[in-house]
């Protein structure tokens, strides 16, 4: 009977390992990498199909971790910069207290930076007259500026609005609806990408650990 004996040196086996670990680590920080790359990519053509502007497209994030690191425990974290667009990823009902008031189509969107809202326009620009008009919604109107044969100054714009409620003569326009609430339908499929990303990651692995095969 032949009898084998190994001694082994030192340092050896934490070689060896370290040795596998460099490729392993590679390959699963690149299938990582990619798999974000694929859910960056698409997601952004998903809110892109519902209709959403450019900045909604880009506000649609993937971070690796470790960063400009390879790691065995790599990890890509998903995420969108605007809080609010989980509404659209799950739908929901969003209800007003009592109501929820919304601009008419036209009204200019913002003051500045900030979106038009109610309160806004009252902070800046001037006070809103409630017209309650029985059957339908109600209406918040504002004093927008005339012109001497008394009618308004072409489109609603801010600088009619604010001469209007700077208390130059003026009438009424319309310029928030009142609801009740509000029902979002769900429009984006990010998660349902993600998924299908992450099910990709076992042949993601195996293409940057033999790139030769």
């Amino acid at each position: 009977m032949a009898r084998f004996r190994y001694q082994k040196k030192d340092g050896e086996f934490a070689a060896a390992f370290a040795s596998m670990k460099d490729p392993i680590a590679f390959a699963g920080t690149a299938a990582i990498t990619e798999a974000g790359d694929i859910v960056k990519r698409q997601g952004r053509q998903d809110i892109a199909a519902a209709g959403f502007s450019r900045r909604w497209q880009n506000a649609l994030r993937v971070n690796i971790y470790p960063r400009r690191k390879q790691s065995m425990n790599a990890a890509a974290l998903i995420y969108h910069n605007i809080q609010y667009a989980g509404v659209f990823e799950e739908g929901a009902t969003i209800t007003g207290k009592p109501r929820l008031w919304l601009p008419l189509p036209s009204v200019p969107k913002r003051v500045g930076r900030q979106k038009m809202t109610p309160a806004l326009y009252i902070k800046s620009i001037g006070p809103l007259v409630s017209i309650e008009r029985p059957g339908k919604p109600p209406l918040l109107a504002g004093k927008i500026a005339i012109n001497r044969r008394g009618s308004k100054t072409g489109k609603v714009s801010l600088s009619a609005l604010k001469r209007g409620g700077a208390g130059a003569p003026s009438t009424l326009v319309p310029l928030f609806v009142g609801i009740d609430r509000v029902n979002i339908r769900d429009r984006f499929s990010i998660r349902e990408i993600t998924e299908r990303a992450a099910a990709r990651l076992g042949d993601l692995y195996l293409k940057h650990l033999n790139p030769d095969g």
